[in-house]
């Protein structure tokens, strides 16, 4: 049961995920969670770092997508500039936006990625979706009251994640 919050991978930042491996094993796209995985969530453009990544792995080939549960407003901001496919109020763990995303990118799971910083919403959300998914490091510590409340719980499952994949090997 805990298990469909699990991550298949778990890295410290979107800049650490071996990108062309991903590639190589045959995921062309990316659906990345903004907030706080990105950028934290009070930041309206995103920094510069980030929108040379994006540069780097659309120039590799990849498609990718914004998903987010936050405005249309926010999303509209934060991509004004990278032009990426975005889908906002996304209602994650519901997968409608995860499915919207992929129908975006002319995607479906077998070749999609999800990368975010939440178990309860992007993991799980990609988990039901049949999504790859890979965990982060959240940007910043600041998080908005009802991801903060959830970060305890998360710690918990972290903690059982670690125990799991250290027994596999």
């Amino acid at each position: 049961m805990i298990e469909r919050f699990f991550p298949d991978e778990f890295y410290d930042s979107v800049f650490e995920i071996p990108y062309k491996n991903l590639l190589e094993r045959g995921y062309e796209s990316i659906i990345f969670d903004v907030d706080n995985t990105l950028a934290p969530y009070n930041v309206i453009r995103p920094p510069v770092k980030i929108s040379a990544l994006i540069s780097r792995l659309a120039k590799m080939g990849f498609k990718m997508c914004l998903l987010s549960n936050n405005s249309g407003r926010r999303m509209a901001a934060f991509n004004e500039n990278m032009k990426l496919f975005a889908v906002h109020r996304a209602m994650k763990p519901l997968t409608g936006g995860i499915k919207k995303s992929m129908e975006l990118m002319g995607s479906g799971p077998e070749n999609t990625v999800v990368i975010g910083d939440q178990l309860f919403t992007d993991i799980l959300c990609g988990n039901m979706a049949g999504l790859y998914t890979v965990l982060v490091k959240p940007v910043s510590e600041k998080d908005q009251l009802t991801v903060r409340l959830k970060r305890g719980f998360e710690k918990k499952v972290l903690k059982a994640y670690g125990e799991a994949e250290k027994n596999k090997g």
